[in-house]
């Protein structure tokens, strides 16, 4: 395999090329858009940095790898997108990709994470391989429109994200969450992603943090959090059946998606009760890749 740094004339054809992919549940990587042109969109900014961030594998031409480091240079964080390959000896390829990011990965970052469907066995055993260590598992859960309730919503109290707000959002915001309150605040400035808050007296008391997956008609809630006091009153409810009537009746979408700890079962009861369905569960994988070099 032919490994070379990305550049924008491989960008149609790796994004279609991973989109095909990604789709497949032994393929799956999370963290990497959905659809060729949402995976576009994505890769582009990272062909911006002086230092290479993406790197394409060949056989003979034909696209066969890749590996993406998505940066947090903040918190020294790196996400990887992949390895992808669909070369027989899957392992082995993984590694070769790995050891083309790895001298950038270890130049700029302290942690490296991947997530991806424990169907992908061939990332498993990499991650394993090389010293990654599973630190959550979420379950993702599906709710398709025809399944959604159609129960009246008494939504007085919510209200679009407004500057106002930063305190109460900062202050909610989980501090092991994999968005800071900063990028948080930052992505809602792309008009794809939305922030709605449920406000009682002139204060959030909950929110939820939504993305449309662009060039689908999918979504995702990625984050719904209640002030601890405020909670089990039916707000975490009123904000996700918010978010999901937004999605399917504004927003034109057909599925939606949320993800949840597998040791919160009484989230995940809210979830199925609302009409959400158990999909595949997502592993966490991070390495603290620094100390490879001590």
């Amino acid at each position: 395999m032919n490994i070379q740094p990305f550049n924008h004339e491989d960008l149609e054809e790796v994004s279609q090329w991973l989109a095909k992919l990604n789709e497949k549940d032994h393929h799956y990587v999370a963290w990497l858009d959905s659809g060729a042109e949402a995976i576009k969109a994505q890769l582009s900014p990272l062909l911006l940095f002086e230092s290479t961030l993406l790197w394409v594998g060949r056989n003979e031409g034909e696209v066969v790898g890749f590996i993406g480091l998505l940066p947090f240079f903040d918190q020294k964080i790196c996400r990887l997108l992949g390895p992808f390959t669909t070369n027989a000896n899957a392992l082995e390829s993984m590694n070769e990709l790995w050891e083309k990011a790895f001298p950038i990965a270890s130049q700029y970052f302290d942690i490296v994470k991947v997530a991806f469907f424990k169907q992908n066995d061939a990332l498993t055993k990499f991650s394993e391989q090389q010293g990654f260590y599973c630190y959550n598992n979420e379950k993702s859960l599906l709710l398709h429109k025809e399944q959604a309730t159609t129960q009246e919503l008494h939504a007085y109290q919510i209200e679009p994200y407004q500057e106002r707000f930063n305190e109460d959002i900062r202050r909610l915001h989980p501090q092991a969450a994999y968005y800071t309150p900063e990028e948080l605040l930052q992505l809602i400035n792309d008009s794809e992603n939305h922030l709605w808050c449920y406000v009682e007296d002139g204060h959030v008391k909950g929110y939820v943090y939504f993305e449309e997956i662009i060039g689908t008609d999918e979504g995702e809630i990625c984050f719904v959090n209640v002030e601890s006091g405020e909670r089990s009153q039916g707000i975490g409810s009123i904000l996700i059946q918010y978010a999901c009537n937004k999605a399917f009746h504004e927003f034109g979408l057909s599925l939606v998606t949320i993800s949840v700890r597998t040791g919160n079962p009484k989230a995940e009861k809210l979830y199925k009760e609302l009409g959400f369905i158990e999909g595949p569960t997502i592993y966490a994988y991070e390495k603290e890749i620094n100390r490879d070099l001590l």
